[in-house]
């Protein structure tokens, strides 16, 4: 389990998927420009799902319609 600023804890699963989305797309996506932190471990329980909700829904579009 990994723990956010707000003190709750996500799995350590969804905290290294992030890691690797974010490094796959910080040009369009920095954690900076979303919610002005630099870390995955700064984000609150809500900033983290917006994240997290942004990096599946966009890879389910990629694997939808990459040829």
């Amino acid at each position: 389990m990994k723990t956010l600023s707000d003190g709750k804890k996500v799995t350590s699963r969804t905290y290294y998927y992030l890691l690797d989305w974010r490094d796959r797309h910080y040009d369009k996506f920095p954690l900076t420009k979303l919610f002005n932190k630099e870390k995955l471990s700064e984000l609150t329980l809500e900033e983290y799902i917006q994240l997290f909700e942004l990096a599946t829904n966009g890879d389910i579009l990629e694997m939808k319609y990459k040829k």
